[in-house]
């Protein structure tokens, strides 16, 4: 069965390099709409969640990814390794949140989405190479 998710992951990271590479030969300009519109709280509460847990992602990136590298931990390593990538992704989700503001000016430039692209491929295939590896050994 672990051959199989492996496998499986492989594939899911295969196709979403190749879109990644695809996106940097056949890049088309971005438009960002600047106008702000009033939302009750209500209405800001219920989209944060849908869009965090109606998004396949959140699953993927959860269940695919850490339960891969987590699976030969014994149960005391695995809590740590829990914690810290708890502690990761909320240190992530802020940067990215208080970064956004500095490179919002910076992502309608083609060549910048480029070198985004290029560490996106990079660090998706290392990803797979060490899945391999895995597999190999």
């Amino acid at each position: 069965m672990e051959l199989i998710l492996n496998i499986l992951l492989i594939i899911f990271l295969s196709f979403f390099i190749y879109g990644k590479i695809k996106e940097i030969f056949k890049f088309k300009s971005l438009e960002f709409k600047n106008n702000v519109i009033a939302q009750s709280s209500f209405n800001i509460f219920i989209k944060t969640l849908g869009f965090t847990y109606l998004n396949p992602h959140v699953y993927s990136d959860t269940v695919f990814f850490l339960g891969n590298f987590s699976k030969s931990f014994n149960i005391e390593n695995k809590i740590y390794f829990g914690i810290g990538a708890s502690i990761a992704s909320f240190l992530f989700f802020f940067s990215l949140g208080y970064l956004s503001k500095i490179f919002s000016n910076k992502l309608n430039n083609r060549s910048f989405w480029k070198y985004i692209n290029i560490f996106i491929i990079i660090f998706m295939s290392g990803i797979v190479f060490y899945i391999i590896k895995d597999i190999i050994y």
